[in-house]
């Protein structure tokens, strides 16, 4: 049988495949019946699915982050595309190729990775350069770089993500450094191509997008600025004050205390950062949101609970 992607899926049209399931509750109606009230995914998207007359014992078969065949059909439902469950059955993980349930940047990416390494060849300071050598040529990093998303939903979350956006934020942290005296160019591209490195610590691939327990923990801010100090203590002499710097720039990259930044941004090159590092994040997430909208005809999208307001289509 053809694998039925979520892409595809129609309204009024039978449903039948393996998917990926993201979330799941088991929740009771106003008439006391139970119902399971999950979201299925795949490399091509996710929808919300509904199995109406559920119970626990049929619920036990639906794990979160795990893989279920189900059967039954597209419906809409408030505007909004959504699948009703008839069947359903776990699938082993070893029976799945995880290819088919993991969403992947539409870029080059060897071409990205290309672009990165001519940044790095582009700082011209000795000690900035050394360390991005020593952070990038370590093969296993490099690969977990090249394949990590930069989130596990907000914006780039996707194999390739964060080779992606750590590229767009280079280019856009040259381009910016050249428009300011005041900023100090081979720093703030360092602190570029450095700034979400703890992201590969932070986030798994394993089944779905998802947070390691060290994310879970410590997070990727504080990860990041920790693997920049453990690279430098294998440089000669690297000289402490450029570090401090550095570890800054990873620290306050996310601007605010209540975005999750351990330090408010002190130096130029560090609000400078904030600023690029979010317009990249926030313009991406703008995109997928209106692309992903289910209405296609709408001048707006539904409210968007991450960005507090509906977004303009047309």
């Amino acid at each position: 049988m053809k694998k039925l992607w979520v892409k595809d899926i129609e309204s009024g049209a039978e449903v039948e495949g393996v998917f990926l399931v993201r979330e799941a509750n088991l929740r009771t109606a106003r008439n006391g019946s139970q119902y399971i009230q999950a979201d299925l995914a795949d490399a091509t998207g996710q929808v919300p699915a509904r199995m109406w007359d559920a119970n626990p014992e049929i619920f036990s078969k639906m794990t979160v982050g795990g893989f279920v065949r189900i059967r039954g059909r597209g419906e809409t439902y408030r505007n909004r595309l959504q699948v009703i469950v008839g069947m359903l059955m776990p699938v082993d993980e070893a029976e799945v190729d995880m290819a088919d349930f993991l969403p992947a940047t539409s870029a080059d990416v060897e071409g990205l990775a290309a672009e990165l390494k001519e940044f790095i060849g582009s700082v011209g300071d000795s000690n900035l350069s050394s360390l991005l050598d020593a952070v990038f040529s370590d093969a296993d990093f490099a690969e977990r770089f090249k394949r990590s998303p930069a989130a596990s939903s907000y914006h780039h979350a996707y194999l390739g993500g964060l080779l992606e956006h750590t590229v767009c934020v280079a280019r856009l942290a040259d381009a910016v450094a050249d428009r300011y005296e005041n900023l100090r160019r081979d720093l703030l591209v360092t602190g570029a191509l450095l700034h979400d490195i703890g992201k590969v610590e932070e986030l798994t691939v394993e089944r779905g997008l998802d947070y390691t327990d060290a994310g879970l923990l410590v997070g990727h801010v504080v990860q990041g600025a920790m693997m920049l100090r453990r690279a430098a203590a294998g440089l000669a002499d690297f000289p402490e004050e450029m570090l401090l710097l550095l570890e800054h720039l990873v620290l306050s990259h996310h601007g605010e205390f209540e975005f999750g930044s351990p330090k408010l941004p002190s130096i130029p090159e560090a609000v400078a950062l904030h600023h690029i590092d979010n317009l990249d994040a926030k313009v991406q997430a703008f995109g997928k949101i209106i692309s992903e909208d289910p209405n296609p005809d709408a001048n707006w999208t539904d409210y968007s609970r991450m960005f507090e307001r509906k977004l303009y289509k047309k």
